[in-house]
């Protein structure tokens, strides 16, 4: 009889136990994944956690900085602000200081001229006006000079007849030019050949570049000639280029010399000082002047052979203004002697008082002389004047609050309104600027030139014109 015996793992099973085994070494394998996994999130979170920290503190850290930095900028910028505004303080204060007294030199200068002299007397006292001048134009070229490295040098856009403007300028040269026997020729071109040309342009900068050419000129040219060109072209976008070349006989320059004209405070060689004076700044301050108005200043010279200047300009054309008396018009007498106008003067300075008397006395004027702004208005109520020359500096009450009482009261009460002429040390233009848009009608400067105080009140008494019209065009 044969026994048979059961086998205790029968294959099935057998296999089934073996996929088991796979099955929970590959959970475990998973598990070990997972936590591994998780490890590694956990640490990058973590380190992410950390990083943005590190970010939030960097960030707090900028805004941080930024604000102390912003905080420095601003404090920085009102430092800056009050720096410059204290400049152009001590400028003004500066310029009104210097002219003051020059009005007085020049002035008394030009009163004592109009007596008998003798022959000797009579070449000091030129001596003594020309040193006056010479320096009024220093202290002119020196406020100029601050004024472009601030970056304050305004320009005005007015209309002009530039061709006018310059044979104005060339009328003053010419005696000059006459007596050192040279000869002088001008010539227009282009726009400019029919001999009126309206532009919108800074006439007093325009003039200003021009006179420092010519004056140049007659300097360095001993024999000869000097030639003044002009023209006028269409340029790009509907405007003009104006060009004003001004050419002599004279000394000339080497090509390093040339290179150091335009330099402020440098003049072609030193020896130029001795022998003809200048601070060497005024062709620096010609071309920032062309400069800011859309051109350039260029020189072309050869030693030995004269010189060459070439202004340029971008303008625009302008419609004609109402032609202005020129200041050397003899109408000016005329019209002041046409009858007898009630002037009140408001100038607080003994001297400048003096002064005022000479410039007058050839007009047959009722003058009413006050010493401060108060006085002032309360002359203007009493006497009804036909025109004020009011000084600006004053005692207890300043001319242009003075002005601007007289203006409220006049629009109050509708009574015709004043022409009000400053008359002031004050000279840069945001101080007549600022004269202007209170009320006052024109502006001369001291030192006073004679015929250019006659020039202004005579236009402000022209009836056609009264006292609303545009301030001066020319200096």
């Amino acid at each position: 009889m044969t026994v048979t015996t059961e086998d205790p793992h029968p294959p099935q099973r057998r296999d089934d136990d073996a996929s088991h085994a796979e099955l929970r070494a590959e959970l475990a394998r998973e598990r070990a994944l997972r936590e591994e996994l998780q490890e590694t999130v956990q640490r990058k979170s973590q380190s992410l956690r950390r990083a943005n920290a590190s970010l939030v503190s960097l960030a707090r850290q900028v805004d941080r900085m930024v604000k102390e930095r912003t905080e420095d900028l601003a404090r920085d910028r009102a430092e800056a602000e009050a720096e410059s505004a204290a400049k152009t303080q001590f400028l003004a204060t500066m310029s009104h200081e210097i002219r003051t007294p020059l009005n007085g030199v020049l002035g008394m200068a030009s009163a004592l001229a109009d007596t008998t002299l003798a022959e000797g007397q009579s070449q000091i006292l030129g001596v003594l006006r020309e040193s006056g001048q010479l320096l009024l134009n220093i202290v002119d070229d020196i406020l100029d000079l601050s004024k472009i490295e601030e970056g304050k040098l305004e320009l005005e856009r007015l209309p002009t007849d530039v061709v006018a403007l310059m044979e104005l300028v060339c009328r003053q040269f010419k005696p000059r030019i006459e007596a050192k026997g040279l000869s002088f020729t001008t010539l227009y071109g282009g726009e400019l050949a029919a001999g009126v040309a309206w532009v919108n342009i800074d006439p007093t900068r325009f003039q200003q570049v021009l006179t420092n050419l010519l004056s140049n000129a007659v300097k360095f040219t001993d024999a000869g000639a000097i030639a003044l060109s002009a023209s006028m072209e269409a340029a790009r976008n509907g405007a003009f280029l104006l060009s004003v070349t001004v050419r002599d006989t004279g000394v000339g320059l080497s090509a390093q010399q040339a290179d150091r004209l335009f330099e402020p405070y440098m003049q072609a060689d030193a020896s130029i000082h001795r022998s003809h004076g200048g601070t060497g700044l005024g062709l620096a301050i010609a071309r920032q002047i062309c400069e800011r108005m859309g051109g350039t200043l260029t020189c072309r010279s050869a030693e030995g052979d004269g010189s060459e200047f070439c202004a340029t300009f971008q303008v625009a054309r302008a419609e004609p203004a109402q032609k202005l008396l020129d200041v050397q018009d003899d109408n000016a007498l005329e019209i002041l002697n046409a009858r007898r106008w009630k002037v009140l003067v408001a100038e607080d300075n003994r001297t400048n008082r003096m002064v005022l008397h000479h410039i007058l006395r050839e007009c047959d004027l009722d003058l009413h002389w006050v010493d401060n702004g108060e006085e002032a208005v309360k002359a203007w109520r009493r006497e009804r004047p036909d025109l004020v020359l009011m000084d600006v500096n004053m005692p207890l009450l300043d001319g242009v609050c003075a002005t601007a009482l007289i203006r409220q009261e006049e629009q109050a009460s509708g009574r015709e309104a004043v022409p009000i002429i400053a008359v002031s040390a004050n000279a840069l233009v945001h101080q007549i600027k600022s004269y202007l848009a209170s009320g006052m009608s024109d502006h001369v400067a001291k030192p006073i030139r004679k015929q250019k105080l006659l020039s202004v009140m005579a236009r402000a008494l022209r009836p056609e014109e009264g006292p609303k019209r545009k301030p001066t065009l020319y200096p």
